[in-house]
């Protein structure tokens, strides 16, 4: 079997710093815990994740070289040393996949296709998820698609008509797998993992948001599958600034003209809160929503404000190159192509 990069125990502790995990929960190794232990150890260490380390794409507009590299030795840098920074999936489920490797989890990444609600279709791989497995049982995780992604690690698991048990996302909302094959394919006999969400509407459906496959994908995949999000004309990833991060009920939200934002979640809020909401910047506009309703909007009128929300309520700091890097291009505000 190849040799996969791992992470240092030093690194190690610095990512455990970067994502405030408690001392009592600073395992170097899950090698003597139980099953139960590991997969608890496993929701703790994703929740983490998920609050302190967002889903973005500021490389592709805040920064002057414009590279996306999902090397694990970049990612550390990236993630770890430059705090509130995270990175789209690529970046940020590649890097925890590395994290996984170092602490001994039995961890492989598989490739998905991201479902387009307008066309009724699912595009090609270009987006990824973790697959670990404990005691027999696989489960998903996918700490960068955003606020409809798992707030949980899913596991794999189906009855006979193929569909898997219903999961709280945030409330209302669920999530559930179901394993089956999509329309779009020849073989119907060939099943794939479908991810769905539910926003817990009286009367809604279920919506598929993305499909993954049971075969593992070597990081030579991950940096061929980068090339669409990073590169591609197509996709909204080189157009526009997107990210999110969740957030727990222990942080508070602020006033729009006043006070300070939450920037990123101290250990206290992470490790004894629950997350019960995500902070989603889409160009212009800012919000924040708990439990499925918003608590807070804000329009950005000049970059100088998004920068300054950045962080407010990411803790992101940029220097002048990579603020100044926008000018000019179709992603500024105020401005642009």
């Amino acid at each position: 079997m190849a040799g996969r990069p791992r992470y240092t125990e030093a690194q190690l502790q610095e990512y455990f710093d970067r994502i405030s995990l408690p001392a009592h929960r600073r395992l170097l190794s899950i090698a003597s815990l139980s099953a139960a232990e590991q997969l608890s150890h496993l929701q703790i260490l994703f929740k983490h994740q998920l609050v302190k380390v967002p889903f973005e794409n500021l490389t592709q507009h805040y920064s002057w070289h414009r590279v996306v590299d999902v090397s694990p030795r970049h990612l550390f840098k990236k993630i770890v040393h430059q705090p509130g920074r995270g990175g789209y999936c690529m970046e940020a489920n590649s890097f925890f996949h590395t994290v996984l490797l170092s602490l001994g989890y039995d961890a492989y990444m598989a490739g998905a296709r991201v479902y387009d609600s307008s066309t009724g279709r699912y595009g090609g791989f270009s987006h990824c998820v973790n697959i670990v497995t404990i005691d027999g049982t696989r489960y998903m995780l996918d700490g960068a698609f955003g606020a409809n992604g798992p707030t949980a690690p899913v596991p794999l698991r189906v009855d006979d008509a193929g569909e898997g048990p219903e999961l709280p996302q945030i409330s209302p909302a669920r999530m559930r797998l179901r394993h089956e094959p999509i329309p779009q394919q020849v073989n119907q006999d060939c099943r794939v993992w479908i991810y769905q969400f539910h926003t817990g509407a009286e009367g809604a459906d279920w919506a598929p948001i993305y499909c993954f496959v049971d075969i593992e994908f070597i990081l030579e995949d991950i940096h061929v599958m980068n090339l669409s999000p990073w590169r591609s004309p197509t996709v909204f990833f080189t157009r526009r600034i997107i990210m999110t991060r969740f957030t727990t009920d222990r942080e508070q939200v602020p006033a729009e003209d006043g006070g300070a934002g939450p920037r990123s979640a101290d250990e206290e809020a992470v490790s004894e809160g629950r997350i019960d909401g995500a902070i989603i910047l889409f160009e212009d506009t800012l919000k924040w929503r708990r439990n499925g309703e918003t608590r807070l909007q804000i329009k950005f009128n000049s970059e100088e404000e998004r920068v300054e929300a950045l962080e407010r309520y990411f803790g992101i700091v940029l220097d002048e190159e990579d603020r100044d890097a926008i000018r000019g291009t179709v992603s500024e505000i105020g401005g642009g192509l």
